[in-house]
């Protein structure tokens, strides 16, 4: 029987398989640069981004890899603080890191990427409003918290406070069994600096 713990490309070149497949939380996110990376990957082949993602974050854990040579590792600029892996061929986006994860999860847009279990939760919030294109947007705010930006202390603490969020976004209790996502990256080799332009539309 096959596993079910499989994150790959659209084409199948490339992937990843991880120990632990429970996702830890999701996030609807708006933001301006998660956006941009997909389009510019859309340019490529990829998929069209929507104005707000589902976004899910699984621990950083990966027990095996294929197709590492149909990777590139990717930074949107030269201070970029989210390092995003695509497959070369079909232009998905395999899975991300990013400086606040401590090396603990990474995160996985699943409209960009396959996988071959369930990663579909409700999300715990919606964030980076102030990012979206359009003035307004009906949003179920009743049920789930709203941040228009996390640049406020305040914000940040708000945010945090959703369980289990700032268990997550802190270093690993426990070692990764695997290699993390930031292993994998040191695999593939020299970060491509894509130098788009905060906010650009591509």
């Amino acid at each position: 029987m096959d596993k079910k713990n499989e994150i790959s490309c659209g084409c199948g070149q490339c992937g990843i398989e991880l120990n632990d497949t429970s996702p830890k939380y999701s996030l609807m996110c708006a933001c301006e640069d998660c956006r941009q990376a997909l389009s510019w990957a859309e340019k490529n082949g990829g998929e069209k981004p929507k104005n707000i993602l589902y976004s899910v974050y699984l621990r950083s854990d990966i027990s095996n890899y294929f197709g590492l040579e149909n990777m590139v590792a990717t930074h949107l600029r030269d201070e970029a603080t989210s390092t995003r892996v695509y497959c070369k061929k079909c232009y998905s986006c395999i899975a991300i890191d990013h400086v606040n994860y401590h090396n603990n999860v990474l995160m996985i847009q699943p409209d960009h990427c396959k996988q071959n279990f369930n990663v579909h939760i409700p999300p715990k919030a919606v964030i980076n409003l102030q990012d979206h294109p359009d003035d307004f947007i009906e949003l179920d705010s009743d049920t789930i918290p709203v941040f228009h930006s996390r640049k406020y202390p305040q914000e940040r603490k708000r945010f945090l406070s959703i369980d289990p969020i700032a268990e997550f976004l802190a270093p690993p209790k426990t070692q990764a069994k695997g290699i993390t996502l930031r292993d994998l990256i040191s695999k593939i080799g020299t970060i491509k600096v894509l130098h788009l332009n905060k906010g650009e539309a591509l």
